[in-house]
């Protein structure tokens, strides 16, 4: 069954981003602050902001890469990906955990429908259901 959870969160696109626009100028900032003979928390500033931005790129590249990825919003199977956000709570992290005492009530991934659990096509729609036997 299709369920909708936390998607990918820090991305590449944003990692790259704050690289190639972020570094340069909090680079830039420091530099003009330090040579104009700003007050000293101008330059904290500036350094604090190229630490904010280079954990960003950090945290960007590992999330992307990494398998499980924390996001906004995602639609899965839970055989395909486990829920991150479930091991922070406690809950079952993967398809084969908690599956037994379902109810015989499925819903369709695709329109929704309700209908009993040994359908292979919803009645509905008509489209191909998952099946609980494909789980590897």
């Amino acid at each position: 069954m299709y369920s909708i959870k936390p998607g990918r969160g820090p991305s590449m696109f944003g990692a790259i981003f704050a690289l190639v626009l972020g570094v340069p100028f909090a680079i830039f900032w420091i530099s003009q602050a330090v040579k104009m003979g700003a007050p000293g928390f101008m330059v904290f500033f500036g350094i604090a902001f190229l630490i904010a931005i280079l954990f960003n790129v950090v945290r960007g590249f590992y999330n992307a890469t990494s398998k499980d990825r924390i996001s906004d919003y995602d639609i899965t199977t839970q055989a395909e990906e486990s829920d991150p956000m479930n091991r922070l709570a406690g809950g079952p992290t993967n398809a084969g955990s908690g599956s037994a005492g379902l109810t015989a009530q499925r819903y369709c991934p695709y329109c929704g429908a309700e209908h009993e659990s040994g359908f292979g096509f919803c009645p509905k729609c008509g489209k191909p259901q998952p099946t609980d036997d494909k789980r590897g």
